[in-house]
C-alpha cells in the first residue's frame, strides 16, 4: 500500500516579530515629518521599558535637542503620555503596519512619511498604490517638490518601483497619468544598505593601509621640503624693515603729488596762451575795414556810403 505524502507545511514567519503597528487616525493630526518619525519609533518600542532621550536619537539619528522639543509637541496633542508611551486613543481601530528595518535604512523624516503613507494607502492583495505628487504632498503636509525628491530617495534605496501610466479620455485623447507605486520587500533594501557599507568599510581600510605604507617609505627615506631650498636660494638678500619699505612708498606718493601740481601749473600756462585776447569797443571800431565789428556798425557804413552828397545853395 502506497503511503500518501503529506505537504510540509512551513512555519510562517508572525509578522509582530518583524513589523509593529500604527494607528491610521495619526494622519488626522498632521505631524510634521520628525514628529511622524518620533511617534513611530515609539510605537515601535511600545513593549519595552522607558527610553531616554539618547537612546530615542541614537535611534532615529537625530539629535537630543531636536528630540525634546518634538516630544514636548507629541504630549501637547496628547499622542504620546509623560513617559513616552503612545496614548493615541481613536473610535476607528484600524491600523497599518511599518517594517522593523525601517529605522535602519537612516532614510530622511521627509522620505520616512511618504514610505509610511504608500504602506498606508497599498493594495494588500498587489503591494501597489498610484497616489498623485500633489495628494502626497497634501496627506504628508509636504511641498510637492519635497514629496517627488522623498519619492526619488525611496527609489534610489531600493524601497519602491515607480511606473508610468497613460490613460485615454472619452474622446480617445492621451493622457499620463498617475504614477504606479509597487511596494518592494524591505530586506532588498537592507542587504543592499549592508553591501554600500561594507563596501565603504573596505575603502576606509585600503586607505589607512596606504596611509601607513606612505608613512613608513617617509621615515625610511627622509628628504627636506622642495619649498625650502628653492626659498632659500631665491632670497639672498636680507628683508627689508618696515620703515625702509614705508619711506621710499611716502617719497613716491609725494613725487606724484608734486608732479600732478607741475602737471597742473602747466596746463594752465598752456591755457592762458591759447586763448585769444580781449577785444574792446574802440580795437573793435577800428576795425571796420577788415569786416570786424557788429552788424549794426557794418549796416550804419552802408547807410552813409548811399546817402547822396548834399547840394550847395548860393543865394
Amino acid at each position: 500500500m502506497r503511503r500518501q505524502s503529506t505537504l510540509i507545511d512551513w512555519p510562517r514567519r508572525d509578522p509582530r516579530h518583524y513589523r509593529f503597528a500604527i494607528p491610521n487616525a495619526v494622519w488626522e493630526y498632521q505631524l510634521r515629518p520628525a514628529e511622524f518619525v518620533i511617534f513611530s519609533y515609539l510605537c515601535y518600542h511600545s513593549s519595552t521599558s522607558e527610553l531616554t532621550l539618547k537612546e530615542i536619537a541614537a535611534g532615529i539619528y537625530m539629535t537630543t535637542s531636536t528630540v525634546k522639543k518634538y516630544l514636548d509637541s507629541l504630549i501637547a496633542k496628547k499622542l504620546i503620555g509623560e513617559d513616552g508611551t503612545p496614548v493615541l486613543k481613536s473610535k476607528d481601530k484600524k491600523f497599518f503596519t511599518l517594517p522593523n528595518e525601517v529605522f535602519l535604512l537612516r532614510l530622511s523624516p521627509s522620505a520616512f512619511v511618504v514610505y509610511a503613507y504608500l504602506l498606508l494607502i497599498e493594495d494588500r492583495r498587489t503591494h501597489t498604490c498610484h497616489p498623485s505628487y500633489n495628494t502626497i504632498a497634501a496627506t504628508t503636509g509636504l511641498a510637492k517638490n519635497t514629496a517627488m525628491k522623498s519619492v526619488s530617495t525611496l527609489l534610489e534605496m531600493g524601497l519602491i518601483a515607480v511606473e508610468s501610466s497613460s490613460y485615454f479620455d472619452k474622446r480617445g485623447m492621451k493622457w499620463k497619468g498617475n504614477n504606479l507605486y509597487t511596494i518592494l520587500p524591505v530586506r532588498a533594501a537592507v542587504d543592499a544598505l549592508h553591501r554600500r557599507q561594507l563596501r565603504q568599510l573596505e575603502l576606509d581600510a585600503e586607505r589607512r593601509r596606504t596611509l601607513q605604507k606612505q608613512k613608513k617609505y617617509n621615515n625610511r627615506h627622509p628628504r627636506a621640503a622642495p619649498c625650502a631650498t628653492a626659498v632659500a636660494e631665491a632670497t639672498p638678500w636680507p628683508i627689508p624693515t618696515v620703515q625702509a619699505a614705508v619711506r621710499p612708498l611716502n617719497a613716491s606718493v609725494q613725487g606724484d603729488d608734486k608732479e600732478q601740481g607741475d602737471d597742473k601749473e602747466q596746463d594752465k600756462s598752456v591755457a592762458s596762451c591759447a586763448a585769444p585776447p580781449p577785444t574792446s569797443a574802440r580795437s573793435a571800431g577800428s576795425l571796420r575795414g577788415t569786416g570786424v565789428g557788429s552788424q549794426a556798425e557794418r549796416k550804419a557804413q552802408i547807410e552813409v556810403a548811399h546817402r547822396p552828397n548834399p547840394v550847395a545853395v548860393r543865394n
